[in-house]
Parts: C-alpha cells; structure tokens; sequence
C-alpha cells in the first residue's frame, strides 16, 4: 500500500512539474535565394481592396529571398492598368492554424503612403462575410505616423453596424522603419495577446456573447503584404520621392502549445468519401514526433481538408498532444462547403443593407437553410445569404443546382461575382420560389478572367416570411448535359416559359438606359413595353404581358442599350 502511494505521489509529482510550452510546428527562416516557398506561400493577384493604388503580382520584382530575408517591394511602374506593383503572400491551405504563437522578426518602410501589414484572415468564412467571420492583424503600419505600430482585431460587433474593431497603437517603438522589430501574437482560445519586441501591449479577451464579438475559434491563415495608398494609407496623400519601398521580413514562426510531457496518441476518424491514415502506425508517440497523414478519397470523391488542422495532402505534422485527426472529402469537382447544411450555417453567412434596415433571422432546420423574414427591404439584394472563396475558372462550364421553397412566393436572384475590388457580377439570374419544394438547375460559363475568390449569393429582399434552401451544389462539368446552358450577355429574363409576369435583369451594378419591345416571330411590333429606363442588377423591370394585351404565342423580346441589341426568344403560355 506505501509502494502503491509513493507511485501515485512520484506520479503526480511528475505530472504537475510539467512545464507547459510551445514548440514550433512550421515557419520560414528565408535562407533560400529566390521566389519564397511555393510549399508554403502563394500570391495575391491584382488591385483588390480598400482602393489601394498597387497591383499584387507574382514575380521576383516584387517578391524575393535575399540575404536570408524575404524582400517585398513596392515600384512605380505601370502594370495591368495600375501605377504601382507589390506583393501580398498568403499561407491560406498550406498554413492554416487554429489558436498559437505567431512570431516575426520584420522592418516596415517608411514614407507617406506605405501602409504594410502581417495579418490573418479566416481560411474558410464560417460566420459570413468581412468582418463577421474575422480579422487578426498581428502588425499594421502607415507611414503617414511614422512612430505607430498596429495592432487589432476586426468583427462583427454589438453596435449596430455590422463591424467592430478593437485594438492599440504603440508609439514607444521609436522609427521602426530604421530597426527590425519582433512581433509576436499568442492566440488561445480565449484571448489574443500583442507582443513588440517580447513587450505585451494588448490583450483582446474572449466574451460570452458568441462569434458576433469572437469569430476566432475558426482556422486563419498568414498574409504579408505591402499595400500603397488606399482608405487609410492615402489619408495625407503618397510621397512618391521614396520610392521603391521594401518590407523586410527575417523570419516566420509557428508554435503550438505543448501541454503535457506525452506519450500521445493518434486517431483517424472515419470519413465518407474516403480513408486515411498516419505513417509511421504506432500505438503511442514521443513528443515532437514527426507523422505524415495521407487521405485517399473514393470514386466521386475528392479530399477538401483536415478538420481544424489543414488542407494540404499528404500533411506533415509534429504530434505535441493528443491528436485526432478527421479527414473531410467532398464529391468530385464540387465547389461549394456544407452546401446540405449537414454542418448548420458552417461556411454560410449572410449580408443585408443597412440603408433600409431589413429584419431577419437564418438558421438551420433539420439540415435546412432557413431565413425568416419579417421586415424585407425594397431589392432582391438586400438580404443576401452567401458563401465566399470560390473558385471559377476561365472558360469553364459549371452546373448549379439547389432546392427552394417558401410561406409567400417572390423572386430569389442567384449570382456569382467578385469579393473584392468593385465587386461586380460574373453571372445572376432570378428564380421565381413558391410554396413547392422545386429543384432548380442549370449550367453556366464563366467567360471573364479566373478568380479564386468569388462569393455565391442568394438574393432574398423580396420575401417576407420563411424562405427554405437546401441540397446547393456547385460542380464543375464538360460543356455536355441535359441541363439547359443559361444565357451569358449580362441580361436575364425570368420566368420563360411565362404564363404572363416576366422580371428583366442586368448583371451590372451601374444601371443603363434600355428600350424593350416586344415582336411577333415575322417581326411585326407587338408592344413597346419601356423605353429608355434605366436597368441593372438592383433594378429589375417586371412586365405583365396580359396588361399588355399580348396573346399567348412566341415572341421576340428584344433589349436595346447604347452599345447592342440582345434578341431573346420567349414562350406565353
């Protein structure tokens, strides 16, 4: 019995003078000249945010490993229509972290206009749009204060209009931009710490009131980047005497808590879609061991992700605690997350405007999107559920497809566009939902450059009551199929066949005068319906042809703009 209780005492003993620590599970000491890490770093392409004056490129102008120190430069050239190009590099898929300690040795530039950054976004924006699903900036700075260090954190917030921010600016840290500086940010989950130079100089602190004031219990990733001019950077005008300005960064590293001594054990869970599994197998790991985790999806599967921990495939990982690991696969090509809303809002969010102070809650039921309506607002898009990130390709055919229904039937408009720079409309088209459970289908081409960040939006302004989406799914397909290929000129119209309201559309934000009239097949004139009104996205036009005394048949409607004349074929029945 004294054995016994020396054992559990010794045992104890051991356990509680455990010391807690992190230990570095990924960064980049920049020691290769050269183009940064493609296994860890990729770009930011084009002008895309708070009308900054750069263009983000991919090449070794603005990018670049030297001195064992990552380099980016800000230049005066004209480049894709900009005066100015940079760099942003982002760890998003091949170094996404949930909570740790973030530490980096860099020098900012200085000169009126510089505004450089290391911060983190959400790797998937689970809460809905910026900033509801988050914003962490471990350092900001604009050289218009040239003694003032950044530090912040952006939400969604508790005022009422839909963004928050909390933060300090240090002015202790004298001409930062003659000295590198270390900045460390530790994130736990329950409060994020600023560290310059291993001095704490803010702490934000987690509250009960949900991810309205902390969004931070999801994965983000790294970006680096020196921005020029824009909203905050250009407020004292840019001193372009100084240029090219460069942003140096020593070094990136990444650690995680450590909290007990091990050994540690590995679980895979099961996943459908397919298997996965940890090398080397063993019962139990010492600290710090090194473990690859391969998924291996089944046919009409592909892997998305390891839950909470990364998308990269095959993943290398240090094993610090004890780890279980849940592959997540979704059907082969498809574009959309959770898009049965099997995982609640999970990658869902929504968006209204506040100009007209809509009323509406969303939700899941039984697997099932739900938006309930008691103050709609005027437009379609003014009560937008959506998901953001998606990527569309140049030239390729995608099929969209989803179940609706709802209490009052109105018009839903579907669009995929840009989530940054003007945010203008790669393709809409407007569904009219009834009190049926309908599945709605059809194909359509992206036809402008590639993006990698688009968002696709419901619109539901219009709807007053409960509106139901379920089963939403993005894919990617060859140019074949029994679905009917929408049409892409910019202009919808909705319902055809029609048993007389038609809705007219344009998928530009800036409206333009039309002429709309209305043809027989042997091109006699019917009816003039508008002439020279304004149409565009938030201006639809709804014509009821029986008020037109248009008979039932098939007619030509044609829509007549300053610069062309889009014919379409349409079925009164």
């Amino acid at each position: 019995m004294k054995k016994f209780l020396l054992f559990v005492f010794a045992l104890s003993f051991f356990v509680s003078s455990y010391s807690q620590k992190y230990v570095q599970v990924w960064g980049d000491e920049f020691n290769t000249p050269g183009l940064p890490d493609s296994k860890k770093w990729d770009y930011e392409i084009g002008l895309l945010r708070n009308n900054e004056l750069q263009y983000y490129t991919k090449r070794s102008e603005n990018a670049r490993i030297q001195d064992t120190t990552l380099i980016i430069e800000l230049r005066k050239e004209a480049y894709m229509g900009a005066a100015y190009t940079s760099a942003s590099l982002i760890s998003k898929y091949q170094g996404d972290w949930l909570y740790g300690k973030f530490e980096f040795s860099a020098k900012v530039p200085g000169g009126k206009g510089t505004w450089p950054a290391i911060w983190m976004m959400p790797s998937e924006a689970s809460y809905g749009g910026w900033p509801k699903s988050g914003e962490i900036d471990i350092m900001e700075y604009v050289g218009m204060n040239p003694d003032n260090l950044y530090f912040t954190v952006h939400y969604e917030g508790t005022n009422g209009t839909g963004r928050q921010s909390s933060g300090f600016n240090t002015t202790s840290i004298k001409q930062p931009y003659n000295q590198f500086i270390k900045f460390t940010m530790i994130w736990t989950p329950t409060k994020i710490e600023w560290y310059a130079n291993d001095k704490k100089y803010y702490t934000y602190n987690k509250t009960a009131i949900g991810s309205k004031t902390w969004p931070f219990d999801k994965m983000f990733y790294l970006i680096l980047n020196l921005a020029y001019g824009g909203e905050w950077g250009d407020q004292q005008g840019h001193d372009d005497t100084k240029l090219p300005h460069k942003f140096y960064i020593d070094y990136v590293r990444v650690y995680q808590l450590q909290e007990t001594a091990g050994p540690f054990s590995l679980e895979v869970k099961p996943a459908t879609g397919g298997t996965a599994e940890g090398s080397p197998v063993q019962a139990d790991y010492a600290a710090e061991t090194m473990v690859t985790l391969t998924a291996k999806a089944t046919d009409g599967y592909e892997f998305e992700k390891w839950e909470n921990l990364g998308f990269s495939n095959p993943m290398t990982m240090k094993i610090i605690n004890k780890t279980i690991v849940t592959p997540v696969f979704k059907k082969k090509n498809e574009q959309l997350t959770n898009g049965d809303f099997s995982n609640g809002l999970s990658a869902w969010g929504n968006w209204s405007e506040t100009s007209v102070s809509p009323v509406f809650t969303t939700n899941t039921i039984d697997s099932v999107f739900v938006a309930s309506i008691t103050k709609p607002g005027t437009s379609d898009w003014h009560i937008v559920a959506q998901q953001l990130g998606l990527a569309l390709t140049l030239g390729q055919e995608y099929l969209v497809s989803f179940d609706s229904w709802s209490e009052n039937p109105n018009t839903m408009s579907v669009f995929l566009a840009k989530n940054s720079g003007d945010y203008g409309t790669y393709y809409s088209t407007t569904k009219s939902i009834t009190k049926t459970k309908t599945t709605y289908t059809w194909k359509f081409k992206m036809l402008k450059p590639s993006d990698s960040n688009c968002r696709f939006s419901f619109g539901l302004g219009m709807f007053k009551g409960k509106v139901f989406v379920d089963n939403v799914s993005i894919t990617k397909v060859a140019p074949t199929g029994t679905a009917t290929l929408e049409q892409t000129d910019g202009i919808d119209v909705f319902p055809n066949p029609t048993s007389g309201e038609i809705v007219i559309t344009s998928q530009a934000f800036e409206a333009f005068p039309a002429t709309i009239n209305l043809y027989n097949l042997q091109g006699q004139l019917m009816s003039n319906l508008c002439k020279n009104q304004s149409i565009g996205y938030s201006q639809p036009h709804r014509f009821n042809l029986k008020e037109y005394q248009v008979n039932k048949g098939i007619y030509l409607l044609t829509i007549s703009t300053p610069e062309r004349k889009i014919t379409r074929k349409v079925l009164f029945n």
